[in-house]
């Protein structure tokens, strides 16, 4: 049901133990499954989440946010399939153990017709997407939009310096750097972990996709950077500045043309809402 490429020496203990449970490679969600099937593939998942949560729970120090994030995707993609409404949001015990808990009793007392609707929905790349990839899809692409100074740095950067000094654009450049690596880019990065997790439940075209969308807008980004730290000053020259910025423009429009396709074939989005 999952495909793990990066794991800890923990994880790795509970895999071998969900591997010696039956655990399956992970089939189409077209493909025929009764009830008794889905209910184990479900119960496999699920022992999975509590094995992850207790680890969570009890693990000395903070956590990695890319593990809890991870968590938090797995959770949230169960509790959509079985329309549960047990969510994991933030990273307290608290909330961890009840989560877990309830999603355990919405399990419990699923039919076997709710079991195998809530398998295929489960493995279902429209479900996948949604639950784990689409809220940061949705942020980078407020992010690298065209002079958005609400959420595009370098726009924000621009509108702020248009008529500052040499020395103030200077001490903000680090500032505005650090913001699109320690956020833009690193949503980019959760999806593309995501992207790997999940490669199984996309065919060879959404897969192409996701994954060149997610490059273009990683490489608008990065010109994004590049233009901040070419920035002068009014009177100077601001042709270095000014290209990269449109290069980060042509790779928004680029990135926008693949998730619009394939959201439009999906049935999330249409063509052209970006």
């Amino acid at each position: 049901m999952r495909n793990i490429s990066k794991v800890t020496t923990g994880t790795i203990t509970i895999a071998l133990a969900l591997g010696l449970m039956g655990c399956s490679p992970t089939r189409s969600s077209n493909e025929s499954i009764d009830g008794s099937e889905a209910k184990k593939e479900i119960a496999i998942e699920l022992k999975f989440l509590q094995n992850e949560c207790e680890r969570l729970i009890n693990k000395d120090g903070k956590t990695e946010d890319k593990t809890f994030q991870s968590y938090k995707n797995d959770f949230n993609l169960l509790s959509a399939s079985i329309n549960s409404t047990s969510k994991v949001e933030t990273q307290s015990d608290w909330e961890l153990k009840e989560s877990i808990a309830q999603l355990k009793r919405d399990v419990d007392v699923l039919t076997e017709k709710e079991y195998v609707k809530s398998y295929k929905k489960f493995n279902s790349s429209k479900t996948i997407y949604e639950v784990t990839l689409m809220n940061n899809m949705h942020d980078i692409i407020d992010a690298t939009k065209d002079w958005d100074e609400d959420h595009n740095e370098l726009a924000l950067f621009d509108n702020k310096h248009m008529r500052s000094s040499k020395a103030q654009i200077k001490k903000d450049m680090g500032p505005a750097i650090d913001h699109i690596n320690t956020l833009s880019k690193y949503k980019i990065e959760l999806m593309q972990d995501e992207i790997q997790k999940h490669r199984d439940s996309y065919t060879k075209l959404q897969l192409e996709q996701l994954k060149k969308a997610t490059h273009n807008f990683d490489l608008s980004l990065d010109n994004q950077i590049k233009s901040i730290q070419a920035y002068e000053p009014v009177g100077e020259d601001y042709s270095v500045s000014r290209d990269f910025s449109y290069k980060a423009s042509e790779k928004y429009t680029n990135a926008c043309v693949y998730i619009t396709d394939f959201e439009s074939n999906l049935g999330i989005a249409k063509a052209g809402d970006f």
